[in-house]
């Protein structure tokens, strides 16, 4: 794992710019990226500016002007408040356009499909349409390079929290497949968080390992007797940080919800959480919008369900 610093030239075309909102969600914060070489005025890209702070978005300028540059596009991964916020704040900075997914429901000036390029005079991103962790997330492959931008799909190190409502654990393994499958060209991975990824089909295949692993033991645990997410959470989580168990609780949504659409576990119907479930599932005092986003946490009384494995036979 490289060491991490707040700014560093990655390679001729890539520096990146860590924004100052280190959390449990963030890691060491958000990672914003100039692409381009600059010089004699030309255009380069930023990708994901991240939060509205002002000093963060004024490096970005400072950044890009000290290579002789001019930001001609803001190009964002999703709409997740740890990416976005800042995109509208350097387009009243510069008058670059913002670029994302044609469905985000974020303000944005060039709405993108999948396989769509966007260019500068040096530097070409086609766009990945990756959902799963969000319903708009693209990557952005860089022609030049063979770089993927992976925004939170895949990160530095760690894992990725694919939560309802918003997050899709179907959607998220097809979209690693996707990668896998049509981008195993890519020598180096750029993550929303944490350092790059210099080996990003080993990066990958481990990410695809870890949730067929956690699956196995989520299958384990309802064979076992568990049948709430509750349950199954204090069954195969004994080994996390029990701080940490509210999003291992969305976790364990996620994959109940796929394993009910594959017709694998049957559900009863919905009730209201008990004083126990309400605290694992909405936890009192998550203020932070970031958290609140990643984890999918709404004001009111949770909704809860049990689950019982559909007989083979």
């Amino acid at each position: 794992m490289s060491e991490e610093k707040a700014h560093e030239r990655l390679s001729p075309l890539v520096q990146r710019l860590r924004a100052p909102n280190p959390g449990p969600m963030t890691l060491t914060g958000t990672n914003s990226y100039i692409i381009g070489a600059g010089g004699n005025g030309r255009e380069v890209m930023v990708l994901d500016p991240g939060p509205d702070i002002q000093s963060h978005l004024e490096e970005l300028v400072a950044a890009a002007e000290a290579i002789e540059a001019k930001i001609g596009m803001i190009v964002v991964t999703h709409g997740h408040p740890d990416h976005y916020p800042g995109a509208a704040k350097l387009h009243e900075m510069t008058g670059a356009p913002v670029a994302a997914y044609y469905g985000a429901r974020f303000p944005h000036d060039l709405p993108l499909k999948d396989g769509q390029h966007l260019k500068t005079a040096d530097a070409t991103l086609i766009a990945i349409f990756t959902p799963g962790h969000a319903v708009d997330h693209l990557c952005y492959y860089l022609e030049e390079e063979d770089a993927l931008f992976t925004g939170d799909l895949i990160l530095g190190y760690g894992t990725v929290i694919v939560a309802p409502p918003k997050g899709d654990m179907a959607q998220y393994l097809h979209s690693l497949h996707k990668l896998d499958q049509d981008w195993s060209q890519a020598e180096v991975i750029y993550g929303g968080h944490g350092p790059e990824i210099s080996n990003p089909t080993a990066k990958i295949r481990e990410y695809l390992n870890h949730r067929q692993a956690r699956e196995k033991q989520l299958v384990g645990a309802l064979q076992a007797g568990a049948s709430t997410v509750a349950e199954i959470v204090a069954a195969i989580y004994q080994d996390v940080d029990k701080k940490l168990w509210p999003a291992a609780a969305r976790q364990v949504m996620a994959y109940l919800i796929m394993l009910e659409q594959q017709k694998r576990v049957q559900v009863s119907e919905e009730r209201a959480a008990t004083d126990e479930e309400q605290t694992l599932l909405n936890p009192e005092g998550i203020i932070d919008p970031v958290a609140a986003a990643e984890l999918g946490i709404a004001p009111g009384r949770e909704k809860v369900r049990s689950y019982q494995l559909v007989s083979a036979g």
